[in-house]
């Protein structure tokens, strides 16, 4: 038998369907809130990996995907100048960034507005990638942080033979002036290579190639001409505005 529970929620059922129907808008919002909802649940917190020489690693799962995006944070002993000095040389990337075996300038908007394109070696038998990006960086006029925000364009420019697009990719430097001659960096990376390739061999390159990276980064900033920088913050920090950048 039925019981009065089961009687009064199944009244109760449909009288909020029939308010609905009455009332269109409220449908709408109940949906919103549940679409909502789900967003705020899919959202994933970072997890930490490992830390090498003061480069910590995080990553964290990303809805509906078997990869991870990724995050790494470090402080190093240089100053904001020679780190920007060398991270807008978007020609240097191949001698620092894990597996970029090309990368060089395509557009120039303003010297904080550019697209560039790139290539990166896959290993055997799988084909190598190529991606245009779309790099902004903004300077915060009072704090002097720096974020450096690069989005993916896959359908930018001409297809290449023997290499797939990269379909879609985001990175961002978050980058703040400590004192002088020390350094925060946050870096953060959620990319899809695109292609018949294994997700373990994607996430496996992920975990080892901001290491490697980062490794090279920091022996490349500390060279000349980089270390030899000079204002390149005060240099560009009005032209870090909207108005600038148009």
């Amino acid at each position: 038998m039925i019981g009065l529970n089961q009687y009064l929620g199944y009244f109760a059922f449909l009288y909020v369907l029939y308010i609905m129907k009455k009332n269109s808008w409220l449908f709408l919002a109940l949906l919103s809130l549940l679409l909502v909802t789900e967003s705020v649940a899919q959202t994933y917190e970072w997890e930490f990996k490992k830390e090498t020489n003061g480069v910590h690693v995080y990553t964290r799962d990303i809805a509906d995907s078997n990869l991870k995006a990724l995050k790494i944070i470090l402080e190093i002993d240089v100053s904001v100048n020679s780190v920007m000095s060398l991270l807008m040389n978007t020609e240097s990337y191949s001698e620092w960034v894990y597996k970029c075996s090309y990368a060089g300038p395509i557009k120039t908007n303003s010297s904080l507005n550019t697209i560039d394109y790139y290539q990166i070696d896959f290993p055997w038998p799988f084909s190598d990638r190529d991606l245009y990006t779309n790099t902004v960086t903004t300077i915060h006029p009072e704090t002097g942080v720096i974020t450096s925000s690069s989005t993916g364009l896959a359908d930018y420019g001409p297809q290449r033979s023997g290499y797939v697009r990269v379909p879609e990719h985001f990175n961002q430097w978050i980058i703040t002036p400590v004192s002088p001659t020390k350094t925060h960096i946050k870096y953060f990376l959620q990319s899809t290579p695109g292609g018949a390739i294994p997700n373990w061999l994607v996430n496996l390159a992920a975990d080892q190639g901001p290491i490697k990276s980062m490794q090279k980064f920091l022996k490349l900033v500390k060279r000349s001409p980089y270390s030899d920088s000079g204002e390149w913050l005060s240099d560009h920090v009005e032209m870090s505005s909207p108005e600038k950048q148009e």
